[in-house]
């Protein structure tokens, strides 16, 4: 176990807990703060936090702290938060952001009330599923939506809170049981991936370093040239916002057509390529530093390859069946390649495991463990049959229902492994949820206009994963463990995090809706993300289908190509490609990453080759130094944006 300066302090020390009344009082005065900074994020149109590995909202909040406590560890140390303290705050107000989150209630709270005021002659919605749209769940009052996307108006008005409050009652409960259920999955894991596999959970490290006594990486030159060189280019593109005359450096997607390598690509096939651009994100740069090389370039080397494949099927003209080859399926299969393996390897763990949870085996097996495996199995089962009943009462068929969490709990834990063992940059799984994933592969023929209805109200929780709380409970044990803290009491804290983070999140919407409108001063993604749900219903019942085998076989095709990868990098130990590249690679924003992994896997091979272990120890500081430059001052602008009311440069995506 790691020494830290906690361990320092004496056994009686209540700050050696992590998890202690301060502590909870300050993550709940700024857990609803956070959430309202979100939602006001999106209302203008600001990239979400919570697309990237990194919540960088939670990171400025927890810099912002240790700045303080430093302060107050100069005057009175005494009474200054431990590291284990500040990090028990950062898994904490992570936690409680998922619910803000692109891929939870900005999709959902779109998609509960998307229906009722999208529906139209033209669309065809309400003859085509309307009888079928449970009003348990969703929002059908017209004058109340009205409202909300005109404006002027107020989410505490009797007239409109009387229309949400069922809903969102439900909903809240509904979050509580789906998100509160992981917690005892991390217990039953944590021994396997924590102790026995020693997975390095890389996001981490980050918050760690930030919140130790002395910060390291402050004292390393590297350090401070890599946070300058990032924070001069905000501070340049910033002023260039505000000022044009100013010329800007181009870092991101679309600030400079030289880095369109699409333009490249017009005639056919060529122009199957799609989106190509050159960025150079400061703080995704430091992410891909912190992963092994042969991580960093099997992401950028399949992103590329899959738009190979792109060409060479419009080549060969294979483009009438939609989505051919499957590229999604195909990445899907790796995914459940990814956790199957592991579960396999530890199949005797896990009998273990059981027999400590019928009452048998042996007691010390879960004797330091934050809750008995009893418990924590009883703790995920409770949560399990509840979603499920919430699926039942929407008139989802109980083999839907139980095929959807199944396969919902499966990506959870796929997300939380992925996170912990490869700190990959995004673990985003776009358009892999049981909801599309059912639709498509069952089909209409096959589940019928009321499954398939009840799979698309529960869309917006599926839509991506990027959000969600199981991976930062992982992380909370994990650092639990490394400083002596109190793994039970951060467990349980995040548990109660669930339910206040969602309720923060939806307060928040709806009154910046209500006071703005939706339809006047909006981003224009609202909009679209209220009909994409009801858009792929009307598509699946317009054109039914049975099972569709071609997405099937691409899922083996996968999973087969993923364990022939883990053959040969079993066989042959200098195998530079790692498979795990081949799952991840096809999402949205590898086109964002792909440059930044190509540039940190050339740094780090050139500073191996030529500056030795010395250089490569020197890449953490440079790693930290870019996002901390980065995200500090890019959300320095942001939050100026948000204060002032003028537009800023936005530094993501």
């Amino acid at each position: 176990m790691a020494h830290s300066a906690d361990q320092l302090l004496p056994e009686s020390d209540y700050r050696r807990r992590g998890v202690t009344a301060r502590v909870l009082v300050i993550a709940t005065i700024l857990a609803p703060v956070n959430a309202y900074f979100m939602a006001d994020l999106h209302r203008r149109g600001i990239e979400d936090p919570t697309v990237v590995s990194l919540f960088w909202n939670c990171l400025v909040l927890l810099v912002l702290l240790r700045l303080a406590n430093a302060v107050l560890a100069r005057f009175t140390p005494r009474h200054a938060l431990s590291q284990a303290e500040m990090v028990a705050f950062y898994i904490l107000i992570s936690v409680s952001t998922c619910a803000s989150g692109l891929d939870t209630l900005k999709t959902n709270f779109a998609t509960i009330h998307g229906y009722a005021y999208f529906a139209s002659p033209e669309n065809g919605w309400e003859g085509l599923f309307g009888d079928y749209v449970p009003d348990s769940m969703t929002v059908s009052d017209l004058p109340a939506l009205d409202r909300l996307w005109r404006g002027d108006s107020s989410f505490f008005d009797q007239r409109n809170l009387r229309v949400w409050m069922p809903p969102l009652l439900r909903w809240w409960v509904f979050f509580t049981l789906l998100w509160g259920a992981p917690a005892g999955l991390a217990v039953l894991f944590r021994k396997r991936w924590v102790e026995r596999e020693r997975m390095s959970f890389p996001i981490i490290q980050l918050p760690l370093e930030v919140t130790r006594p002395s910060v390291p990486s402050l004292a390393n030159k590297w350090f401070w040239i890599a946070f300058g060189i990032a924070a001069l280019i905000n501070v340049i593109n910033g002023l260039h916002v505000l000022y044009p005359g100013v010329p800007e450096i181009g870092v991101k997607i679309g600030q400079s057509q030289s880095f369109n390598l699409r333009r490249f690509f017009v005639a056919r096939p060529w122009s199957a390529v799609g989106r190509l651009h050159m960025c150079f994100y400061p703080f995704i740069t430091g992410l891909g530093l912190l992963l092994p090389q042969d991580m960093s370039l099997s992401l950028w080397f399949f992103h590329l390859l899959w738009k190979a494949e792109a060409i060479v099927v419009a080549w060969l003209g294979w483009t009438d069946v939609r989505e051919f080859p499957f590229m999604k399926e195909q990445s899907f299969g790796g995914y459940l390649a990814i956790l199957g393996f592991s579960l396999w390897a530890a199949r005797p763990y896990f009998r273990q495991v059981w027999a400590r949870i019928i009452g048998g085996g042996d007691p010390a097996m879960d004797a330091r463990e934050p809750m008995r495996y009893q418990t924590a199995f009883l703790i995920f089962a409770a949560g399990f049959i509840g979603v499920v009943m919430f699926g039942l009462s929407i008139k989802m068929a109980l083999a839907v229902a139980l095929g959807f969490f199944i396969q919902y709990y499966v990506m959870t834990m796929i997300v939380g492994r992925i996170r912990g063992e490869m700190g990959l940059p995004t673990h985003e799984i776009e358009r892999l949820g049981p909801t599309v994933m059912q639709g498509n592969i069952l089909g209409a023929d096959i589940l019928g206009k009321q499954n398939l209805t009840a799979l698309s109200t529960f869309f917006g929780f599926t839509r991506g994963l990027r959000n969600i709380p199981y991976p930062h409970m992982l992380e909370g044990l994990y650092v639990s463990e490394r400083l002596g803290a109190d793994s039970r009491r951060l467990l349980l804290a995040c548990i109660f995090f669930v339910p206040l983070g969602t309720v923060a999140a939806y307060v928040s919407y709806l009154h910046l809706g209500y006071y703005h409108g939706m339809g006047a001063d909006w981003n224009r993604w609202m909009p679209w993300s209220c009909t994409e749900s009801w858009r792929q219903l009307s598509r699946w019942l317009e054109r039914p289908e049975g099972f569709h085998w071609g997405r099937t076989i691409a899922i083996a095709v996968g999973f087969a190509f993923y364990f022939g990868l883990q053959q040969v990098r079993s066989l042959w130990v200098w195998w530079p490609i790692h498979p795990a590249g081949f799952a991840i690679s096809t999402t949205w924003y590898m086109s964002h990453m792909w440059t930044p992994m190509l540039v940190a896997w050339m740094t780090k091979t050139l500073v191996a080759r030529y500056s030795g272990r010395d250089g490569v120890r020197s890449l953490a500081a440079v790693a930290f130094g870019l996002i901390l430059g980065d995200v500090m001052t890019g959300a320095t602008w942001t939050i100026i944006s948000a204060i002032t009311r003028v537009e800023t440069y936005a530094f993501w995506p």
